[in-house]
């Protein structure tokens, strides 16, 4: 049975109505209003260019999808469009709205749903128009992802087939040729990632005022 509040260990909030708000919706953030989500991101968060800034949007929406995937470990998907993922602020970080109307049984394909529908058109889109490496954006998506399945979904059935499909390559076919998390394992198994978690890729974080390299950059490593 899925535990809904913990929804809001991801920082999404479910709502049985729609949500209204100054920050425009997931869909307009990858389109025209693309440079007024940046300026608002750099306002909160001091970064200092679109990079950066892309980054730490992505790192935030990396709990949205980490939160559709606890709930395909729980069998329930929501099937909702970007348009009606409403972007919201608390304690001075983006939160995610959705209406709860969505919320549907999951079906066997619903990995790829997902990855086509949530992810793949948002990393490209960010890249694009952020200027920073797609591979960077799939990180900070992991990340989360890594964090979920060995927590939150760690004793799920479902959940443990899933990260099994997500690290063999067909899910992201033809999109991508291989999977993105599998090489974010860099030859460690899963347990290990998880426990002594180490990024491949530099987040840009490094470049936030008062800031320095993570413990888990590679670049601390140099």
């Amino acid at each position: 049975m899925v535990e809904w509040k913990n929804l809001q260990r991801f920082q999404v909030q479910l709502t049985e109505q729609i949500i209204s708000g100054e920050l425009p919706v997931l869909s307009e953030c990858l389109s025209s209003q693309f440079p007024s989500i940046i300026k608002h991101v750099q306002q909160l968060s001091g970064a200092p260019g679109t990079p950066v800034a892309t980054s730490v949007f992505m790192r935030r929406y990396g709990l949205f999808i980490a939160a559709q995937l606890y709930l395909k470990a729980h069998n329930k998907v929501w099937d909702g469009p970007l348009h009606d993922i409403r972007l919201t602020e608390a304690d001075g970080s983006i939160t995610f709205a959705v209406n709860s109307r969505y919320i549907r049984e999951a079906h066997e394909d619903d990995l790829k749903f997902i990855l086509n529908n949530f992810c793949h058109p948002v990393v490209e889109a960010l890249a694009a128009k952020g200027n920073i490496a797609k591979l960077i954006l799939w990180e900070n998506i992991w990340g989360y992802v890594l964090w979920m399945y060995h927590s939150l979904a760690a004793d799920k059935e479902q959940g443990t087939v899933d990260l099994q499909l997500l690290l063999a390559d067909s899910v992201w076919q033809p999109k991508m040729a291989s999977s993105p998390f599998r090489k974010f394992l860099n030859g460690r198994t899963f347990t290990e990632a998880a426990t002594q978690y180490q990024r491949i890729t530099c987040c840009l974080y490094k470049d936030l005022p008062a800031a320095g390299n993570c413990p888990y950059c590679p670049l601390s490593k140099e």
